[in-house]
C-alpha cells in the first residue's frame, strides 16, 4: 500500500488518490498489458510462413525474427523489474507500452528481415519493461486478501493469450484487408497499445522508497549471463548446435556465479544488489520457481509439437489448428479465474489438484489421440484439452501469489523479474528439449509410416485405375518421395511435385501417400513426445504437495 505523505497540497493528494477510484480500470490496463505481450509470440508465430514469402528470406532467418524477441525478452525482465523499484512502476510500464506500440507499427512497415529482426529486439526490451511492472503494481496496490483473485485474473489473460494467439493469427491472416498479408500481425497490437496508454492515469504511482543508487554492473553481469544462456537454447536446436553456441552455454555458469558473487558481497556490505539472491533462500519461492519451471517446459513444447502435428502432420491451416487448441484455453481461462474460489475452500492444495490433472491430461491427449488413429476425429480430443487446460490454470493462477507473498516490498521488482524471466528461460528450454525428443521420434516412425502406408495403397491400386505394374511403379515413387516431405532427405526429386488434385492416378496416389505417412508419423511422434511430458509433470506433483505443507503450518 501507499505510503502517508507529508506536506503536500490538497489538490495534488486528490488527484494522486484518484487512480484508486476506479480499480477495475486500472486492473483493464494491467491486464492488457499482459495480454499484449503473451499474444504476440503466439500470434507472430502463426505468420512465419508469410513472413518468409513477404520479404523473400530464408527459413533460419525468418526464425530468428521470432526468436530475437524471446532472446531480448528474457534477458531484460529482472533488470525492467530493477527500474520499476527504483524510477517508477507505472513510469516504467507506460514507457514499456509506448515502446511496443511503437515497435509494433515499426515492424508492420519494415522493408527487410534484417531491419524486422533488429525492430523485435526493442521490441523485446519494451515487452520486458511491462511483465514485471505489473506483478509489482498488483503485489504493490492490492492487500493480501485480494491479491489471490487478481493473480487469478492475470493467469487467465496470460492463458487466453497463449491459446488464443494462433487463433488471432489465423483470423487475421485469413481476412487480409487491403492486402497487408503478415503486416496486419503486427498492427494488431497498435490500438490496444493506444487503448492502454488512455486508460494510464487510472494507474497509481508506485516505487520503493530506498533511493540508492542502482547497481549497474550487476545489471550488465546477469545481461551476459542470461545471454550467454538463452542465446543457444534459443537457436541451438535450429542451427544444429555449433561448437560457439555449446561454448556460449558453457560460459553462462562462470558468468552467472560471477554475479551471484557480487550481489552477495553487496549485501554483506549493507548495500543495495541489484538483485536479493537471499530470495533463493526462500522455500516458499524456490520451490514455487521449480513448479512453474517444470510447467512451462511441458506448455511451451507441447504448443510447438501440437502446431506441428496439426499443421505439417494433418495439413490444418492456422485458423482450423488454433480452433482446435481454443478448448483448452477456455479451460485454463475458466480455471483460473475459479482457482481463488478452489484455495479458500482447500488452500493451497489447489497447486496440487491442478498438478495432478495437468499431468493426466497430458497422458489422456495422448490416449485420446492414440484412440482416434492418424485420421484424426478432433471432437474426441475435447475433453482432454479443457482437462488439460483446466490443471494448468489450477497451478498457474495461484503459484504466481504463493511465489511472491513473502518478498519484501523492497524486492518486488527483482522477485517479479527473476519469476518472469524463469517462465521465459523455462519456454526455451522445454523447446529445446522437446526438440530432441520429437526430431528423433519423427525419424524413427517415418519408414514405419511409409512402408504400413503402402501396403494399405497395394490393396487399392484399382481405385486409383492403376494396374498392378502401374501401382509398383507409383508406390516405387512414393518411397523416393517420403524421406523429402518426412524431412530426412534435402530435396525431394522432381517427380514428386504432385498434388491430391493432380489429375493422373499414380500422380494421385503419390500424393496421397505422402499425405498419409506423414499423418502417420507425426501421430505416432506426437503420442510418444506427449507421454513423455505426462511423466515429466509428474514431478510437479510432490513439489505442489511440498508447497501446501508449508503453506499449512503458517
Amino acid at each position: 500500500m501507499n505510503q502517508p505523505v507529508n506536506s503536500i497540497p490538497a489538490p495534488l493528494a486528490q488527484a494522486a488518490a484518484e487512480p484508486r477510484q476506479r480499480p477495475r480500470l486500472m486492473l483493464a490496463v494491467m491486464l492488457l498489458s499482459v495480454f499484449m505481450a503473451v499474444a504476440n509470440i503466439f500470434i507472430i508465430n502463426v505468420a512465419t510462413p508469410s513472413i518468409q514469402r513477404g520479404l523473400h528470406a530464408d527459413f533460419y532467418g525468418v526464425q530468428f525474427v521470432v526468436s530475437a524477441y524471446t532472446l531480448s525478452y528474457a534477458v531484460a525482465l529482472i533488470i525492467g523489474g530493477r527500474l520499476g523499484d527504483r524510477y517508477g512502476r507505472r513510469k516504467m510500464l507506460l514507457i514499456g507500452v509506448a515502446g511496443f506500440t511503437l515497435t509494433s507499427l515499426l515492424c508492420g512497415i519494415s522493408g527487410s528481415v534484417g531491419v524486422l529482426t533488429a525492430i523485435r529486439v526493442l521490441q523485446g526490451f519494451s515487452a520486458a519493461l511491462i511483465s514485471p511492472q505489473v506483478l509489482s503494481l498488483i503485489q504493490a496496490q492490492y492487500p493480501p486478501e485480494k491479491r489471490g483473485m487478481i493473480f487469478g485474473l492475470y493467469g487467465a489473460a496470460q492463458g487466453l493469450a497463449a491459446s488464443t494467439g494462433q487463433l488471432i493469427g489465423g483470423l487475421l491472416l485469413g481476412w487480409n484487408p487491403w492486402h497487408l498479408d503478415w503486416r496486419l500481425v503486427f498492427f494488431f497490437s497498435v490500438p490496444i497499445g493506444l487503448i492502454i496508454l488512455a486508460m494510464a492515469p487510472f494507474v497509481p504511482e508506485s516505487r520503493d522508497s530506498d533511493r540508492s543508487r542502482m547497481d549497474w554492473f550487476g545489471a550488465a553481469v546477469a545481461a551476459a549471463g542470461l545471454l550467454f544462456l538463452v542465446y543457444p537454447l534459443v537457436q541451438g536446436q535450429k542451427e544444429g548446435w555449433p561448437a560457439l553456441l555449446v561454448i556460449s552455454l558453457i560460459l553462462s555458469v562462470p558468468v552467472l556465479a560471477v554475479f551471484v558473487w557480487t550481489q552477495r558481497r553487496l549485501l554483506a556490505k549493507g548495500r543495495r544488489p541489484f538483485m536479493n539472491v537471499r530470495l533463493f533462500g526462500q522455500k516458499a519461492f524456490s520451490l514455487g520457481l521449480a513448479v512453474i519451471f517444470l510447467m512451462m517446459t511441458a506448455q511451451a513444447a507441447f504448443f510447438l509439437i501440437t502446431a506441428y502435428l496439426l499443421q505439417m502432420g494433418h495439413g490444418f491451416s492456422a485458423l482450423k489448428s488454433g480452433l482446435i487448441i481454443l478448448p483448452m484455453g477456455i479451460g485454463y481461462f475458466l480455471a483460473s479465474l475459479l482457482s481463488p474460489k478452489l484455495a479458500g475452500k482447500i488452500g493451497a492444495h489447489v497447486l496440487t489438484v491442478g498438478s495432478v490433472m495437468t499431468s493426466v491430461g497430458y497422458f489422456a491427449v495422448a490416449l485420446t489421440i492414440w484412440a482416434t488413429g492418424w485420421s484424426p476425429n478432433v471432437w474426441f480430443w475435447l475433453p482432454a484439452l479443457v482437462l488439460l487446460g483446466i490443471g494448468q490454470g489450477f497451478i498457474a493462477a495461484p503459484l504466481t501469489n504463493v511465489v511472491l507473498s513473502k518478498v519484501e516490498k523492497q524486492d518486488i521488482g527483482s522477485g517479479s523479474g527473476i519469476l518472469t524471466t524463469g517462465m521465459q528461460l523455462a519456454s526455451a528450454i522445454g523447446i529445446g528439449l522437446i526438440g530432441i525428443v520429437w526430431m528423433s521420434s519423427l525419424s524413427h516412425y517415418a519408414n514405419q509410416a511409409e512402408a504400413r502406408t503402402e501396403l494399405e495403397l497395394r490393396q487399392h491400386l484399382t481405385s486409383y485405375a492403376l494396374s498392378e505394374e502401374q501401382g509398383q511403379t507409383a508406390l516405387a515413387r512414393l518411397r523416393d518421395c517420403f524421406p523429402a516431405a518426412a524431412g530426412q532427405a534435402q530435396a525431394a526429386p522432381g517427380a514428386c511435385k504432385v498434388t491430391a488434385s493432380a489429375a493422373g492416378g499414380a500422380e494421385r496416389l503419390v500424393a496421397d501417400g505422402v499425405s498419409q505417412s506423414n499423418a502417420r508419423s507425426y501421430t505416432s511422434a506426437f503420442i510418444l513426445s506427449l507421454t513423455v511430458l505426462g511423466f515429466y509433470t509428474m514431478l510437479i506433483i510432490p513439489m505442489t504437495v511440498a508447497l501446501a505443507g508449508r503453506k499449512r503450518k503458517r
